[in-house]
């Protein structure tokens, strides 16, 4: 409270010194000779664009020669993108599928605010992990984008909530005449399924806005990504990435007709066979499908490697002189996406093992155990019950995940000069609805009548009404709606030495309401394994900012701010902001800003209901050395040995279990300490070099205790974790390994039921680094332009918080996921009706650990798997770009990007689980046309 006082009188004192007696009244901006823009990061309209917090501003041009056809793939391009947010990629398992966020600085999508045309975008209608409401940058259209300006520093007290780690705002066309057309297309050069994208666009604009006094535009674009299954890809994976995933090779023994899997009751009458286990293949087994007795199904056909994206986006707006000082405008963007994520059919669970889940609704465990087949059921040959392993394949279109959304947002307002004020208000509506359906779970009635009766034919294809009976659709809907008026207004006060000071001050209120819901056959708790969430909040927020821009002489120029954000009935925050800028020389100018942010809690996180979710993929600190003895020994017998060693890894090494968390009225909001200190050198016109540091302080942090650090103390504080008894399927795995070692092998102690948590304002995080830019331009004469170009961030520090010890984290700089070094070289040369340039993009090399909880990948870990410390770590990564864009006629283009030029493979990761080493040359071409 104390910090925050001081920074309000600081603001509170510059500017009633810059209000000093014996100033003149500056000449209006229309007087001015040269235009003033106003740049992201401020509200203030300035003519020098070089602010004293660092922007990298990426125009249309450059945006064409990165070929990115989405936003995600060119925002993926920026050195200071941590690739740490969502991606719809890998949206199978997650709670907001079929969407895309933007992280900057490694501190996640919350903290990192996207703007469209200097406003808000609505969040998503789903929250990442339940948490995070973010932008789903997959609704923005690309083809329409005029340039995107990065400002690289905390801008709360400009933007408000969000405005942590940076802001982008990307920024559409505004005056747009004609008919444009735009076609593209891409694929692998190696295998045409990779890398096939579609894309198609048209805008169409009418009305000159300088001479008729109106402009209006309209743009549709749509967007295709292919898909391709697991098993093709199969013969493009190296031997190392098999070698460390062998699952990719296996295969099966839930299969079709199935295994009978069980043991002959122990007083059985026939004396030889009593006691024994039973594991052989169904009758009537394909030839091809049968290894060791046993019959084996291959899913990796079913599944897909990389589901197919389908996205329609439209913009349109429009703008109207009223007078000469006034203008109307309204803006309108729609958006549609749909990602078909595919796995393999579901398969019987038939290992005695409860299927155990946490239904938050009701605060309770729940638990089903597959059936039996009874005697006398038609599929079962004993005269007492018997498990039957079998794949339910007989519709495997059914098995679809789909991630859906539709998201909107309509805006009018009204901008003008009265008076010598710059002014500008605008009224919006704008929302998100999410929806992911899925057939994949079991119905924990439904799936058991239609076994235990005989209803459902094993080894025949049945009707689609039984098995959607069996598994039902179930998923979850989700919606966010927020209706804002906002208000701002600039000008010039008085004439200080170095200019005049400028003042801008705005507020905004927004109403914001969110839902998060699972279908009601989830939160019955009938969808076995699967857990719900039902959370809902709404809030009014209201918000004003002051803004003052002092050039205090011609060298010297300061820049502060002051915003107040409240949600009326519960947390607020003040947070300032100020900058300096010096031109020590000609060519040299030095800048600095000190500033604090905030991120208020969102809806999720304050609001009612609670949610509960499944990990899957974690390293059991307990029982993984133990899973590893087991699978060695189990690798030394027979096909079914083999498989069974796969099972025994996997209940140690790569363990799932529920988890449960419920929301927090009582949250505070984030708060950060920002600071950035560089320099802009020109040393002559042609180049200028751009060095930037920067350091963020979060603290208050709002998240629930990770897993791997719960896991790692679960002896220090009792509760954390909860476990079961050992299982029959952990004895019986036991009992053969056991056999197979000659000694004594097994589990000591049971696997995990659940961990729960509450969110909390219990971290912080720290990070640091510098951002180079270097940036040449060169006229050739005859022989056109030259352009040439380094952008370069280095990251110094990432540390979290341990919040059992109380105590910052190792620095996870240098470890895998948070490279030292990313850098993009560009170069371009223009001649005539020709273009063409090379990107080189280049990845510092890491440990194979992401930190030292990753206990499996750190150099003794690597040691204990067999994996040599040269092998322990991830190489640097190089790639070339190649770009051409040739003029064919007038309005008339053709352009061709070759991504990857040289064909380097990803580099080697000796781990099981890394993403899939698919990299290959890739062409894309483009061809576009303006009536």
């Amino acid at each position: 409270m104390k910090q925050n006082f001081q920074w309000k009188r600081c603001a509170f004192a510059v500017a009633l010194a810059c209000a000093a007696p014996g100033a003149v009244l500056a000449q209006s901006a229309a007087d001015g000779a040269t235009a003033r823009v106003v740049v992201t990061g401020s509200n203030l309209k300035r003519v020098d664009s070089e602010t004293a917090a660092p922007v990298q501003i990426l125009g249309r041009v450059e945006i064409e020669q990165t070929g990115a056809q989405t936003v995600a793939e060119l925002l993926g391009n920026l050195t200071s993108n941590d690739h740490g947010a969502i991606s719809d990629l890998g949206g199978t398992n997650s709670w907001a599928s079929g969407a895309t966020g933007v992280s900057l600085r490694n501190l996640g999508e919350t903290s990192t605010l996207v703007l469209l045309n200097g406003r808000r975008l609505s969040a998503y209608g789903f929250a990442d992990g339940l948490q995070a409401n973010f932008v789903n940058i997959d609704s923005i259209p690309s083809d329409v984008i005029e340039r995107v300006e990065i400002l690289k520093d905390g801008a709360s007290a400009i933007y408000g909530s969000d405005a942590v780690a940076g802001v982008i705002n990307i920024i559409t066309r505004r005056n747009f005449q004609g008919v444009g057309l735009k076609a593209v297309v891409q694929q692998s050069l190696k295998t045409s399924f990779l890398d096939r994208e579609r894309k198609a666009s048209i805008t169409a604009g009418h009305g000159d806005f300088v001479k008729d006094g109106y402009n209006a535009f309209m743009h549709l674009e749509a967007f295709h990504r292919g898909q391709y299954s697991d098993r093709d890809i199969r013969p493009l994976l190296p031997d190392w990435y098999i070698g460390q995933n062998p699952d990719r090779d296996a295969l099966s023994t839930g299969a079709i007709p199935g295994n009978y899997v069980g043991r002959y009751p122990a007083d059985y009458h026939d004396p030889a066979l009593a006691g024994k286990s039973i594991n052989t293949a169904v009758p009537g087994c394909a030839a091809a499908n049968l290894q060791g007795g046993l019959c084996f199904y291959d899913y990796w056909k079913d599944s897909l490697a990389q589901a197919p994206a389908d996205r329609v986006t439209f913009l349109s707006a429009a703008r109207f002189k009223l007078n000469e000082t006034t203008t109307a405008y309204a803006e309108l963007q729609l958006a549609h996406t749909r990602d078909d994520y595919r796995t393999a059919p579901p398969r019987s669970n038939v290992n005695g093992v409860p299927l155990k889940w946490y239904d938050s609704i009701k605060g309770e465990m729940q638990s089903f155990t597959d059936p039996k087949l009874p005697v006398g059921h038609p599929s079962n040959p004993y005269d007492f019950p018997i498990g039957l392993n079998y794949r339910f394949a007989d519709q495997p279109e059914l098995f679809k995940n789909i991630g859906s959304s539709d998201q909107y947002r309509l805006l009018g307002g009204i901008e003008g000069s009265t008076a010598g004020w710059d002014w500008d208000m605008a009224l919006g509506f704008m929302g998100s609805r999410a929806r992911q359906r899925q057939h994949l779970y079991r119905d924990r009635y439904g799936y058991y009548d239609a076994i235990v009766s005989g209803e459902y034919k094993f080894g025949q294809t049945n009707s689609l009404e039984l098995l959607e009976k069996m598994f039902p659709e179930m998923g979850s809907h989700g919606k966010y709606a927020q209706t804002f008026a906002d208000f701002k207004a600039s000008r010039e006060l008085w004439e200080l030495p170095g200019g005049p000071l400028q003042v801008a001050v705005g507020a905004d209120l927004r109403h914001e309401s969110f839902e998060h819901q699972s279908s009601d056959n989830v939160l019955a708790a009938r969808i076995v394994q699967f857990s719900g969430v039902k959370i809902s909040g709404a809030r009014n927020v209201g918000a004003a900012f002051l803004e003052l821009g002092a050039p205090f002489t011609k060298r010297l120029e300061g820049s502060f701010a002051l915003r107040g954000d409240k949600v009326v009935g519960a947390a607020g925050a003040v947070v300032p902001k100020a900058g300096l800028k010096f031109r020590a020389l000609d060519s040299l100018v030095l800048r600095g800003t000190v500033s604090q942010g905030f991120r208020a809690p969102s809806l999720p996180e304050t609001g009612n209901g609670g949610a509960s979710w499944f990990n899957n993929g974690y390293t059991d600190p307990k029982r993984c050395a133990d899973a590893t003895q087991l699978r060695d020994a189990l690798n030394t017998g027979d096909a079914a040995d083999k498989n069974m060693a796969l099972t025994a890894y996997a209940l140690g090494c790569s363990v799932s279990f529920p988890a449960a968390v419920t929301p927090n009225p009582d949250l505070k909001p984030e708060k950060t300490d920002s600071l950035t200190l560089g320099f802009v050198f020109q040393p002559w016109k042609e180049l200028s070099v751009t060095v930037d540091y920067y350091r963020i302080k979060r603290r208050d942090e709002i998240t629930v205790k990770s897993v791997d650090e719960t896991l790692a103390n679960e002896d220090r504080i009792a509760g954390l974790v909860e476990r079961d008894p050992l299982t029959s399927q952990d004895l019986d795995i036991a009992r053969r390994a056991s056999e197979l070692a000659g000694h004594e092998l097994g589990f000591a102690v049971g696997p995990i039921r659940t961990i729960g948590a509450r969110y909390e304002n219990v971290g912080k995080t720290r990070v640091s680094g510098v951002d180079v830019d270097v940036s040449g331009n060169w006229q050739l004469g005859s022989w056109g332009k030259l352009h040439l170009g380094l952008e370069l961030n280095q990251q110094l520090e990432l540390k979290g918080w341990d919040a059992y010890a109380n105590d910052y984290t190792e620095n996870y700089v240098g470890h895998r996921g948070t490279p030292r070094t990313l850098a993009v070289f560009k170069s371009s040369w223009e001649l005539g009706k020709l273009s063409t340039g090379l990107r080189a993009n280049y990845t510092s090399a890491t440990t194979l650990s992401w930190g030292e909880l990753d206990s499996a990948n750190t150099l003794d870990g690597c040691a204990e798997r067999g994996v040599s410390a040269e092998q322990c770590r991830i190489a640097s990564d190089t790639t070339v770009d190649l770009w051409l864009k040739y003029t064919l006629w007038k309005n008339t283009s053709v352009s061709a990007n070759v991504f990857n030029l040289f064909d380097r493979n990803l580099p080697v990761q000796m781990r099981p689980g890394s993403s899939l080493p698919l990299r290959s040359r890739t062409l894309m071409l483009t061809l576009e046309h303006k009536f």
